[in-house]
């Protein structure tokens, strides 16, 4: 009896510190999904040359356009994990995942053609060149800081 509560007091103790860690990671991250918009607003507002009328119409414009990319990106995502944990799917399970694909594919297309109609409104065409500049060079610059040097190995005599 001593042993069936031991094990599940520890029990309820690795659960409680495991959605603890998961709460903290969720901070943390949300913390840092929050300083990576505000160096992205930063980024973008220098690289385009956004005026402050200018900056005012594109941010709303350009975070709607992000959310809709993300939920395309995202659900990719979704299929293609569900691809590699099944190598072994048939040939019309796979002709439906290849559809799928396909129409995220030209929804993202679409996309990019009516934000890009959107944007050109709002500002002139050398400043909407200018976004596609600029997410390429923040995504590098991401990339970049995402590097992490190893440390060199000290050669003891």
């Amino acid at each position: 009896m001593k042993k069936t509560v031991t094990i599940l007091l520890f029990t309820g103790l690795l659960c409680l510190l495991k959605v603890q860690a998961q709460d903290n990671r969720f901070r943390r991250d949300r913390l840092m999904n929050e300083d990576l918009k505000t160096e992205r607003v930063a980024f973008f507002t220098e690289k385009i040359g956004l005026t402050v009328e200018e900056a005012q119409a594109f941010w709303p414009l350009y975070n709607e356009m992000d959310r809709k990319k993300t939920a395309l990106f995202d659900e990719r995502v979704d299929i293609m994990h569900r691809i590699m944990e099944k190598p072994e799917m048939n040939e019309k399970e796979n002709g439906k995942q290849l559809d799928r694909l396909v129409v995220l594919l030209q929804q993202e297309a679409e996309l990019y053609a009516d934000y890009d109609a959107r944007f050109r409104k709002i500002l002139p065409n050398s400043k909407v060149i200018k976004i596609y500049i600029a997410e390429f060079q923040f995504r590098t610059h991401l990339l970049q800081k995402m590097r992490v040097k190893k440390p060199e190995k000290k050669v003891s005599p």
